[in-house]
């Protein structure tokens, strides 16, 4: 009987199709794999350089040991990845984490069948797959998730089969979960609950009892503590800016509403279905809390969750993403509770995840549509109404090519703009050809740490705006460039279009900085 290779909501028996050992199960992998990728391709492609992806590129160009905002290695990747090709292209500094996500996808899916066998790895790689914020942040953007994921999915897989191991694990194992380990906390900061989540494991369980005595936990440490190594390194030579930056941004006193935000969030982030089911996983590892796997992803999974979601109840402002580390470990677990349920359940649980994917999915699709072309208010507005804000997903493309009509790219020796976040759109729009200098150094982040942090000479400052707000933008850069010349220009500004119609003002002024 042939098995039908869509089918995952069948839980795991000792006979018949669902219990075949492998070509059913790969197929549906390779499917959801290629699904994913397919959706994620087309998103990259339509979808411009966001802010934080604009600003890593723009700074990583000068390779530095750290960043202030992160750990190296998810700001290389984008910038090596162009350097490698000659290629200057929003999918070509994507590539690595596209590359990322399908690696980890099949991680995970591995992570699943090591905990409850290959229908639960099949979910947990299906519910990571559809999750909108491991498709998307996690999945193609060039943000630091897609590298993180990746090194803890990877350290995960290895500490499961080491748990999993009839007696003592290859030694091969332990050293694989340090070079992981490594690569994670080179990616993001998140990545350090895992070995607190693997000590607590080790303190807790009989299995993990016996690591203490054994030198493959310890010399993955000792491994795993290297990726850190250029973090402390730079943050020395910098007094500890990245540190201070991170621990500024938690506290404020208690908020019940920010906290409710921050759960819904995290809900959209992982589908409604899929955190349901994540926490209905979390509670069946409480029934199995004497097989050591499920205890172990329970800690890693429990820890981010738990802490992170203390912050969001107690600080003013945070951004969901921070638990997401968490939540991905939930997710194997997740897989176990779906796999050993009822085939109506598992049914039931598809049809509502495929709803709410449509649900989220759609708007999300028609903004990016809109934010390139302007199609929801371009037939009924001459300008774009305030409320219109595509800003951050706005593609500048044209931006170098319009300064040249005007011949002022030649004349300009400094760019300038007011926040880190536009002078990396600037900057990556420009192709990094000319310093950029940022206005507020208290607001500058890793730009004030570049060598040509205070560049002199003709200098450019560019503003961008909604056209609503253009006369208002100008006054104040106007008046923040005269602080540093009082001789500043304001120059006619240039408008780019959206869809053809005109919708970004970019306010010049020129001015010289000595």
């Amino acid at each position: 009987m042939r098995a039908k290779i869509w089918d995952i909501t069948e839980p795991e028996t000792s006979s018949g199709p669902n219990n075949q050992t492998g070509a059913a199960e790969w197929a549906i992998l390779l499917r959801i794999i290629l699904a994913a990728l397919a959706f994620k391709l087309l998103i990259a492609l339509i979808l411009p350089l966001g802010l934080d992806e604009a600003y890593a590129i723009a700074v990583a160009r000068e390779y530095s040991l750290s960043f202030f905002d992160h750990p190296p290695l998810s700001f290389w990747a984008p910038v090596f990845a162009a350097d490698l090709t000659g290629l200057e292209h929003r999918l070509i500094f994507r590539l690595p984490f596209l590359l990322a996500g399908v690696v980890t996808t099949a991680l995970m899916y591995l992570v699943g069948k090591e905990l409850a066998g290959r229908r639960a790895g099949l979910w947990t790689a299906l519910l990571y797959a559809v999750a909108p914020f491991f498709l998307i942040s996690g999945g193609f953007m060039a943000v630091p998730d897609g590298l993180l994921n990746l090194g803890l999915a990877a350290a995960v897989l290895a500490l499961m089969k080491i748990v999993r191991a009839e007696g003592k694990a290859p030694f091969a194992y332990w050293v694989w979960v340090g070079l992981a380990m490594a690569f994670a906390l080179a990616s993001k900061y998140q990545a350090a609950w895992l070995p607190i989540a693997v000590l607590l494991f080790m303190i807790a369980t009989p299995k993990g009892r016996t690591w203490f005595a054994q030198p493959g936990p310890w010399l993955a440490g000792v491994l795993g503590l290297l990726g850190l190594l250029p973090v402390v390194l730079w943050n020395i030579e910098n007094n500890w800016a990245s540190f201070a930056f991170h621990t500024s941004r938690a506290g404020g006193g208690l908020s019940p509403g920010n906290l409710i935000w921050m759960i819904v969030a995290q809900s959209l982030f992982l589908l409604p279905t899929g955190m349901i089911a994540a926490i209905a996983g979390l509670r069946l590892a409480m029934k199995h809390r004497a097989d050591a796997a499920w205890v172990l992803l329970a800690l890693v999974a429990l820890g981010p969750i738990l802490m992170f979601n203390y912050i969001y109840f107690t600080s003013q402002t945070s951004l969901a993403h921070w638990s997401m580390p968490g939540w991905m470990f939930a997710l194997p677990l997740a897989g176990g509770w779906l796999a050993s349920g009822t085939r109506k359940a598992a049914r039931r649980h598809l049809r509502w995840s495929t709803g709410f994917f449509v649900v989220i999915w759609l708007p999300l699709l028609t903004l990016v549509v809109h934010s390139n072309t302007g199609f929801l208010t371009r037939s009924f507005y001459d300008q774009p109404p305030k409320w219109d804000q595509t800003l951050e997903t706005f593609d500048f493309g044209d931006l170098q090519s319009a300064l040249k009509q005007r011949d002022l790219w030649d004349r300009t020796e400094v760019f300038m703009a007011t926040t880190w976040a536009y002078a990396g759109i600037f900057d990556t729009a420009l192709a990094a050809q000319k310093p950029m200098r940022v206005f507020h150094t208290d607001n500058a982040h890793h730009f004030a740490y570049l060598s040509d942090a205070k560049a002199t000479g003709q200098a450019l400052y560019l503003a961008a705006t909604q056209l609503k707000d253009a006369a208002a933008t100008e006054a104040q850069v106007l008046a923040n460039a005269r602080i540093l010349d009082a001789t500043a220009e304001l120059l006619p500004p240039i408008i780019l279009t959206r869809g053809g119609q005109p919708y970004i003002q970019i306010t010049l002024v020129g001015l010289n900085v000595k």
